[in-house]
């Protein structure tokens, strides 16, 4: 987005750089204050574009008839730029996506030197986005640190540690003797100083969790004799949800790797946990983000959900070298998010809330949706395209927009 930015400061410099050629041709004007923005309220240019003006003209001291010419330029660029009345542009942006779509290939991009991080990228990722799934394949986190942690490799790395999700299955391994009924459950030492876990904390947690047991410690082993009336199923059911208890870390949070970015040291993971994650207080809350758009939309609300699905898509089609208008982009992203939550342009997101049974027996299920709105008695106004086109009347976009009646002499 910041590319998009730098383009449009300059397409405004290059603007305000004619017009001042073009003023110093004309005579000199005794008058040197800046327009005010009541001058220029019967353009059709909105009010922030207005206040932009304004504040160019008020920081390079431009007359007002600078300033009105400035205003003027700006105006007719951005005429030229609107969406013409009745024009289809849900059409033109699905158009304008699906087929630089079909340039996408099917491939896992992997962050240069880290095989270990991998993200979903080209048409997996488009779908993964457009469809509105309530989980990202390859979730992933992007996690700024405060200072001295982004400052400092050694730091950022020992923190990134304590982000990693482990169970006692991934530190060790469990045997079991289900005839004299004892299981042993044996730690890795190698796997506990690579994590940079306690070991004697550790010991202590295996014990207190396993109940109906006696235990008996031999360096990292502990061994578990159960009572010849406990039933073998509960008592794998015990020592399997044990295995499975989380002793360290975030949840969810699988691989992690330190990368260097802009003169800083960021945090990249495998797995996601934006709620958790934002409570550290060694983490930056304001730039720590997610590519699952879902857990941003229940974590920071809507807008960030509707943002987010804006700038993955965009972030997809731009690695790829495919260049997109962002209006169709913004229009996906609004259509996706208007109702409140984010909803696919599948048959049970978007298409389900169309209050036409025609649209609706349009996209899938034919049969099912005629059945139910003829068992309902819905009616159809026949307002939007599919509509018409089924029932043969010209559709209601372009020149279909207007109804004129011409009387004869």
């Amino acid at each position: 987005m910041a590319k998009e930015e730098k383009k449009a400061v300059k397409k405004a410099d290059k603007a305000v750089k004619k017009v001042k050629k073009k003023v110093k041709k004309e005579e000199k004007k005794p008058e040197r204050e800046a327009a005010p923005v009541e001058a220029w309220e019967s353009t059709a240019l909105p009010k922030s574009v207005l206040d932009e003006i304004a504040s160019i003209a008020e920081q390079r001291n431009l007359s007002k008839q600078k300033a009105d010419a400035l205003a003027k330029h700006i105006e007719e660029a951005y005429v030229l730029l609107r969406a013409e009345p009745g024009e289809a542009v849900g059409i033109i942006a699905a158009q304008s996506l699906g087929e630089p779509g079909t340039q996408l290939t099917l491939r896992t991009k992997h962050y240069a030197g880290a095989a270990e991080v991998s993200v979903g990228s080209g048409i997996q990722r488009v779908e993964e986005i457009v469809d509105g799934r309530s989980k990202a394949k390859y979730p992933t986190m992007t996690i700024f640190l405060q200072e001295p942690y982004s400052k400092d490799r050694n730091k950022a790395e020992r923190l990134a540690k304590t982000f990693i999700d482990v169970r006692f299955s991934d530190i060790g391994e469990m045997k079991e003797d289900f005839a004299s009924k004892k299981t042993t459950i044996s730690l890795d030492e190698g796997k506990i100083k690579e994590r940079g876990l306690d070991e004697k904390e550790l010991l202590d947690k295996l014990k207190k969790n396993v109940k109906n047991a006696k235990t008996r410690q031999r360096k990292l082993n502990v061994e578990f004799t159960f009572s010849k009336r406990e039933p073998l199923l509960r008592m794998r059911r015990n020592l399997l949800k044990l295995l499975n208890t989380r002793i360290h870390g975030v949840r969810g949070i699988e691989k992690v790797l330190v990368v260097e970015q802009e003169g800083e040291f960021v945090i990249r993971t495998s797995g996601s946990n934006l709620k958790a994650v934002l409570k550290l207080p060694e983490v930056n809350r304001e730039r720590t983000i997610t590519n699952d758009i879902m857990e941003v939309s229940n974590v920071l609300g809507i807008e960030a959900g509707r943002t987010m699905i804006f700038n993955e898509l965009y972030r997809t089609l731009d690695e790829n070298g495919i260049l997109v208008d962002l209006r169709h982009l913004m229009l996906l992203a609004d259509l996706m998010t208007f109702s409140g939550s984010i909803k696919g342009i599948v048959r049970t997101g978007i298409t389900r809330e169309k209050k036409s049974p025609f649209a609706r027996a349009a996209f899938e299920e034919t049969v099912k949706h005629l059945l139910d709105a003829a068992f309902k008695g819905e009616r159809d106004d026949l307002q939007g395209v599919v509509e018409n086109i089924i029932v043969g009347q010209p559709v209601k976009v372009g020149t279909g927009i207007v109804e004129l009646i011409m009387k004869s002499k």
